[in-house]
């Protein structure tokens, strides 16, 4: 028998490898299939889940980002304010100080004039003086009294009008 195929045996082995294919594929294959679609289940969660982390934070990152974009149009706008807020009192400074200094030179003009005027008055009691005392003089007496001084005022304001 060594040449010779031995039909029964065959057929024994064919039915016991039917029955081992069905034995694995219920004990073996099942077991197996299932942890092989847990397994491709899990990892398409996993690449689901990592999508959606990657949205959320592309999400995060632009809120961030127009949250920073925000806070920094704030900040100019509060620089802006604080300038137009310093040129305003800048110009209110330089506006009082004209003003003091216009109050100052109209003080100075009325000083000025009421020295002239004073300059004047005093002039003019000088120059009565002077005449009434070159007068007295010419004629030999005291011509110092109220009438003579107010002809003389008469006189001399006719002559510098």
């Amino acid at each position: 028998m060594g040449g010779i195929l031995n039909i029964p045996t065959c057929i024994y082995t064919a039915l016991n490898l039917v029955v081992l294919y069905f034995i694995l594929k219920k004990l073996l294959f099942k077991p197996v299939s299932e942890f092989m679609e847990k397994r491709a289940n899990s990892i398409r969660e996993a690449i689901d889940k990592a999508e959606s982390d990657k949205l959320e934070a592309l999400e995060m990152k632009n809120k961030y980002d127009k949250e920073l974009k925000d806070v920094k149009d704030k900040a100019q706008k509060i620089i802006m304010e604080a300038q137009e807020k310093a040129q305003l009192e800048y110009e209110k400074i330089i506006q009082k100080a004209r003003d003091e200094a216009e109050k100052i030179m109209e003080e100075a003009d009325r000083e000025v004039e009421r020295q002239r005027i004073e300059n004047i008055k005093n002039v003019r009691e000088e120059i009565v003086n002077l005449a009434l005392e070159a007068a007295s003089k010419v004629i030999e007496c005291n011509m110092d009294t109220k009438e003579n001084r107010e002809l003389v005022n008469r006189f001399i304001d006719e002559r510098i009008a």
